[in-house]
């Protein structure tokens, strides 16, 4: 992979911390995948165990929200560009999709198995402790975000959170 694609996770706040030589670790697990605009990457409540780094392109991400006449409808909560990551409870193990993420042009993804990043984490610990911090930050955040969302601090506007 290009260097192109260490500028992408070194972008990617999943990443920071890491040392040049810590990200081309994490880059000789990676694969790339391409998905059409329009197409679905993964819907919410599967099961996944890869998670996704954003190369080229941009997705949206989707949950299921119950409309006025009872029916489910995908609401978009985010829009996610080059370096950024999703999916990334699947670093987890275990974890159903929370959302559902499409393209909505043409994208190029990086993509990380868990099993592959488990054994990755187990040779390079420093790699491990920094990635899950991280990810324990990032899920924190979100925790919260969704907490005072639910208790009417903060709504929806667009794409982005807005503070009563």
């Amino acid at each position: 992979m290009s260097t192109r694609v260490i500028d992408n996770l070194r972008q990617a706040e999943l990443f920071t911390g890491l040392a040049d030589d810590e990200l081309a670790r994490v880059v000789a697990i990676c694969r790339a995948a391409r998905v059409g605009a329009g197409l679905t990457v993964f819907s919410e409540g599967d099961s996944g165990t890869e998670m996704y780094i954003i190369h080229e392109g941009c997705v949206r991400v989707m949950i299921n929200t119950r409309a006025a006449d009872g029916s489910i409808v995908p609401s978009t909560i985010n829009t996610l560009y080059a370096g950024q990551c999703f999916g990334e409870g699947a670093l987890l193990g275990g974890a159903s999709r929370s959302a559902s993420v499409a393209a909505v042009e043409q994208t190029t993804l990086i993509v990380i198995r868990e099993i592959d990043f488990s054994t990755l984490c187990r040779e390079n610990p420093h790699i491990g402790y920094t990635v899950m911090r991280n990810l324990a930050q990032d899920l924190a955040y979100k925790l919260n975000s969704s907490n005072l969302l639910l208790r009417g601090n903060i709504r929806w506007r667009g794409d982005e959170l807005a503070r009563s």
